[in-house]
């Protein structure tokens, strides 16, 4: 990915700041700039952290609202039967047609949640209880699980992307959806005016269910991998909203832009080869609590995101369901050099971490510290994403750099710590106390899955099986004429669906 973009590329239209063409007189565009180039258009292949790419063109089963609220979208109404989580039914929409022409029943569904489970994707564990899904009537589904999963609901909605609805006809054909779409969303891919790793650009779907909430007559969304240009084009009208970055936060609020974060991501580093198999003193649990103690957390946090980040040596949030109150890893290199020398590396060893762009300024702060107790981090970066995912899944580095979003522990679990955890597992760790508590939970009441959440971030912080050391807000920049621009505690990245002109 190239590392810088001339803004002179952005010069191509005409634009007023309020996204009307001057030359036409038309509708407002939506000008959206992000960071990386998607690796997929398929709602069950695309990474995650790139959702924006598929929300605008896949309606979702359920809907994740900012306040935190599960509303109808798809589906109208859905309820577990039972007491234990394990059969889940949904009643689906009338009269809704994908951009395609065809129409959403029941067997599509079925279709599309038998496609995500198939992709062998980061999507896929969370769906991968799912024994068998059933046609009950044209407008019904039911998904009947091997094993309990409480958190169904919110893995259907737009966030997880496992809700977004892929047309029945274009699921025959699966590997068009690379480069198109084919949902029933408010809008649709318009290859005529798309150049691929470059803009994406979006048009309204004329069969969209719900006409009312189609804002724009075009949306744009803007590769920019260099964040001073795109914040440039952000000031001269050519962008109006920005996944932006901490180090442009404060020129985009003296800008008169709206800056918008709220606490969402941790960042620091996955001890993954848990065994010790690329990298034996990574299978004593010592050297790993080694690494914790060497890490001061307190100044690493303030040097580098100042007044927006958290220091902290757990996976959650203060005040989130798991939070362990009491201090377990105080800054303490002495005792990190006692630690290291017990388990027989009073020399330290050498550690390769991959990294990318959002995480090597947290991985240089932490080799520092780490040099002090002995212990040399070699840094390879990737300002490609897609590399650095594919470094993590190689199994040839013991650790990485690591940023994961605020999530419940129960969907924490297929992504960072069960042994069928995909993409951030990869060398397929696992722990007898953390399952049988995972499990546990996976049945419990809310009340009583909170403290069991307790019981797996103490024992995952006491396994050191990460090196957690900031929590940092992912920043959303946006111009005064766009509203509806929200990042809160309940839903900290925003869907674009959300975003309309202001009145």
């Amino acid at each position: 990915m190239a590392v810088g973009m001339s803004a002179a590329v952005l010069l191509t239209t005409a634009c007023t700041l309020d996204g009307t063409n001057e030359e036409s007189g038309s509708a407002p565009t939506l000008n959206i700039g992000f960071q990386f180039q998607p690796n997929s258009l398929d709602p069950a292949k695309i990474n995650r952290a790139y959702a924006w790419y598929v929300n605008l063109a896949y309606d979702s089963l359920i809907y994740w609202a900012p306040d935190g609220s599960l509303q109808p979208r798809l589906a109208t109404s859905w309820n577990y039967a039972g007491s234990d989580n394990r059969i889940f039914e949904m009643k689906l929409r009338p009269n809704v047609t994908f951009s395609d022409g065809s129409t959403l029943t029941a067997d599509t569904v079925k279709a599309n949640i038998d496609h995500f489970r198939a992709a062998g994707t980061v999507t896929s564990p969370f769906l991968a209880a799912v024994a068998s899904v059933e046609v009950v009537d044209p407008s019904t589904v039911r998904l009947n699980l091997s094993k309990p999963n409480p958190e169904l609901p919110r893995i259907l909605t737009q966030h997880y992307l496992a809700g977004s609805v892929i047309s029945g006809e274009a699921l025959k054909n699966p590997e068009q959806l690379a480069t198109m779409t084919a949902g029933a969303g408010a809008y649709v891919l318009d290859p005529s005016a798309t150049v691929a790793n470059d803009h994406y650009t979006y048009k309204p779907n004329p069969r969209y269910w719900d006409e009312a909430n189609i804002h724009y007559d075009k949306v744009v969304i803007k590769v920019l991998p260099n964040q001073n240009t795109a914040l440039s084009a952000m000031k001269t009208g050519q962008i109006d909203i920005l996944q932006g970055v901490i180090d442009t936060a404060a020129a985009a609020k003296s800008a008169g832009f709206q800056v918008v974060y709220s606490p969402q991501v941790f960042q620091g580093l996955a001890l993954a080869d848990r065994g010790g198999e690329v990298l034996r003193p990574l299978g004593d649990v010592r050297v790993r609590q080694a690494l914790n103690y060497a890490v001061d957390r307190v100044k690493i946090t303030k040097g580098l995101f100042g007044e927006y980040g958290l220091p902290t040596e757990q996976i959650v949030l203060p005040g989130v369901d798991g939070y362990n109150d009491a201090t377990v890893y105080p800054y303490d290199p002495q005792k990190a050099k006692q630690l290291l020398a017990d388990a027989g590396y009073p020399a330290g060893f050498t550690l390769p971490v991959p990294t990318t762009s959002v995480n090597v300024k947290i991985a240089q702060a932490i080799a520092d510290d780490l040099a002090a107790v002995g212990v040399r981090m070699e840094i390879k970066n990737s300002d490609n994403a897609n590399n650095y995912f594919t470094d993590i899944a190689s199994k040839k580095f013991p650790a990485y750099a690591i940023n994961n979003g605020s999530e419940t522990m129960y969907l924490k679990g297929p992504l960072l710590f069960l042994p069928e955890g995909a993409q951030f597992n990869p060398f397929r760790s696992s722990d007898g106390e953390i399952s049988r508590l995972y499990d546990e939970s996976a049945t419990a009441d809310a009340s009583t899955r909170v403290e069991i959440d307790k019981k797996i971030v103490a024992r995952l912080r006491d396994q050191a099986w990460f090196v957690p050391v900031s929590f940092v807000p992912v920043f959303f920049f946006a111009r005064p004429t766009v509203a509806g621009v929200q990042s809160t505690p309940n839903l900290p990245t925003p869907c674009p669906n959300e975003w309309r002109p202001q009145p």
